[in-house]
């Protein structure tokens, strides 16, 4: 059967750009395991340390710049209120808002001290949802966790946006309490932001 050159070249590029496809596929998953558990060890690491609840406070809040896509996080949030928010209320209501889920969640990293994360698998949803990493959280004298991280690059660069323990999201429940928020605020997103940077 006679195969013209054009045809020929054709299918050679098909495979290579099948094969790059492949490959990137690969290495978003591979990343976002390390992202994964590097996330992890910091946290125990820091669950470890004999720190102040200010000092506490400011690693986590570190460790949440490092690893965290607040600024996707926070615009799911207020979901159509942050398209009705201007430059100066966004930029404020990140900023508070990482100080918020820093200690809200804070004081529930003291339960990662002596456990062990084991990742099961991995699945890149090929949208802007990102790399979803199973995995299972060993707790000495105590049932096992599922838990389920969910990384995306959205912002440019691999970093987590949402985390299910046992099918219960971080992301739905914040946006639950948060609309409950502004409706107790009338929808005033200066109101919000004035609440939650004192709590």
């Amino acid at each position: 059967m006679h195969i013209s050159l054009k045809s020929f070249l054709f299918c050679v590029l098909f495979l290579l750009n099948l094969f790059s496809f492949q490959k990137l596929y690969a290495d978003r998953i591979i990343q976002s395991q390390q992202l994964v558990g590097n996330l992890y060890n910091d946290l125990v690491a820091t669950s470890m340390k004999e720190l102040s609840i200010d000092e506490q406070k400011i690693e986590l809040k570190n460790l949440f710049q490092k690893y965290v896509d607040i600024p996707i996080i926070a615009r799911a949030v207020l979901g159509k209120s942050w398209r009705q928010a201007n430059s100066d209320q966004r930029k404020r209501f990140i900023s508070v808002f990482k100080t918020y889920v820093s200690n809200k969640y804070g004081r529930q990293f003291s339960e990662f001290k002596g456990t062990t994360l084991e990742i099961t698998k991995s699945r890149d949803t090929l949208t802007k949802a990102g790399v979803l990493v199973s995995s299972i959280v060993i707790v000495p004298g105590n049932p096992s966790l599922k838990v389920v991280w969910q990384v995306s690059d959205g912002s440019g660069s691999l970093k987590l946006v949402d985390l299910r323990v046992e099918g219960i999201s971080m992301l739905s429940t914040e946006r639950q309490e948060f609309r409950s928020k502004l409706k107790k605020f009338e929808g005033s997103i200066d109101d919000l932001i004035q609440a939650i940077s004192n709590e």
